[in-house]
């Protein structure tokens, strides 16, 4: 039997597809050094969709324990990288999605100087938020996973529309689309749901 020493040089001129071909036949060492030759590439990767550590962290290990469990079903992939970074990415879209905090908290940002504005009491402004946050989740839930996930990374992560584009695969001229129609969406959405509170 090799020692780890001896298995460690050995998987380190092995290719992608041969690791994974291993582990998909129960080896457990193949499984182990796929996931450390990638681990620190997907957490910074990561890191530049959501900055919560602790919770990419979990998505990635997630990931890990779902492709061993279902190693049997799986093909393997053309760039496992590729499969790996878009894994994770949408683990982490529905992990923020579930929680719907951050995009709660953006539509809160978004909408309180209205509401202040043009309410004069507390409670009746307090009231009026809590519906207009409603309404915004709504507005956001309406549209098309792909839609959800390039405006999240354009308004919470920050990022430029070539970064989008190079995240999500597609064109800088889709990724432009793509947030237009998202953006014309919600303001129709929003505009019929928000005469109801003017």
């Amino acid at each position: 039997m090799k020692s780890i020493a001896a298995n460690k040089i050995l998987y380190n001129h092995i290719s992608d597809g041969e690791l994974w071909q291993d582990f998909k036949n129960g080896d457990k060492q193949a499984f182990a050094f796929l996931y450390h030759r990638y681990c620190n590439i997907l957490l910074q990767n990561a890191l530049g969709i959501c900055n919560d550590k602790e919770m990419v962290k979990d998505c990635i290990h997630d990931l890990f324990m779902t492709i061993w469990k279902n190693r049997q079903r799986l093909n393997i992939p053309r760039s496992v990288k590729a499969y790996l970074l878009r894994s994770v990415q949408r683990k982490i879209i529905r992990q923020l999605k579930k929680s719907r905090s951050h995009f709660v908290a953006y539509a809160a940002q978004y909408m309180e100087a209205d509401v202040v504005h043009s309410i004069e009491k507390k409670i009746i402004a307090d009231q009026l938020y809590q519906r207009q946050k409603q309404y915004i989740i709504k507005a956001i839930e309406a549209l098309s996973r792909r839609q959800k996930e390039a405006v999240y990374l354009k308004f919470y992560a920050n990022l430029s529309y070539p970064e989008i584009a190079g995240k999500m695969a597609i064109s800088t001229d889709a990724i432009y689309n793509l947030i237009s129609k998202a953006i014309d969406n919600m303001q129709g959405r929003l505009s019929r749901n928000l005469l109801y509170l003017s």
